[in-house]
C-alpha cells in the first residue's frame, strides 16, 4: 500500500486566491499545487476578481500578487508546482504566460527547479489545428507546461517530503494482471 495512510488529508480552500492566501499565516503551507486560469482561454465567471475575466494588465498584476502570496505562505525548503500553458494576444502572438509565471516566482524568492511537458489526450486539437494553420500558420497547442519551484534548498525540501515510492502502488504480480 505504500505510505498513503500516513499522508494527512489536504486542506482545500475555495474562493478568491488573493483573499484566501492573504488570510493564511506566513510559512503555513507544506506545498503549493495550482493550475491557474490561462488568462482568457476559458472564462470561468463574470466576477471582476476572477483572473479569467480580467484584462491582461489586471491579470498580470493579480497573478504576480497571488504568486507572491503563495511564496509567503510556503514553508522554507518546500516545493510549489504550477501547471500552465501559454495564450495568444489578439494578433495571435504568444503572451509568455509560463515565462511570466517563472519570473513572478523568482521575484518572490523561489527558484525554478524543474520543467516538464504534460501531454493530455489530443481531443479536438487535430481538427482545429488544420484551419488555424491554413489561415495563419499557427500550430495547435497540445500540451501544458509543469513548472516546479523550490523555496530554500532543494535537498532539504526533498528530505521534508520524504522518500519516494516508485512502485506506483503496484502489488507483486499486478504488472501482468495478477491479483
Amino acid at each position: 500500500m505504500g505510505n498513503w495512510a500516513m499522508i494527512p488529508d489536504p486542506r482545500w480552500v475555495v474562493g478568491d486566491s488573493a483573499q484566501a492566501l492573504a488570510a493564511l499565516p506566513d510559512a503555513s503551507a507544506d506545498m503549493v499545487l495550482t493550475c491557474p486560469p490561462y488568462f482568457d482561454l476559458e472564462r470561468y465567471s463574470d466576477d471582476e476578481r476572477d483572473l479569467s475575466a480580467m484584462k491582461w494588465e489586471g491579470f498580470e498584476a493579480a497573478f504576480r500578487e497571488i504568486i507572491r502570496q503563495c511564496a509567503r505562505v510556503l514553508k522554507e525548503n518546500r516545493f510549489a508546482c504550477v501547471v500552465i500553458s501559454d495564450v495568444r494576444d489578439a494578433a495571435g502572438i504568444y503572451r509568455g504566460l509560463p515565462k511570466l509565471t517563472a519570473q513572478a516566482f523568482e521575484a518572490a524568492g523561489m527558484g525554478l527547479l524543474n520543467e516538464a511537458i504534460l501531454v493530455p489526450p489530443l481531443g479536438s486539437v487535430p481538427m482545429r489545428a488544420a484551419e488555424s494553420f491554413e489561415h495563419s500558420r499557427k500550430l495547435g497547442k497540445a500540451h501544458q507546461t509543469v513548472l516546479v519551484f523550490v523555496k530554500g534548498d532543494a535537498s532539504e525540501a526533498a528530505r521534508a517530503v520524504g522518500p519516494v515510492d516508485f512502485s506506483l502502488g503496484l502489488e507483486e504480480g499486478a504488472e501482468d494482471g495478477g491479483e
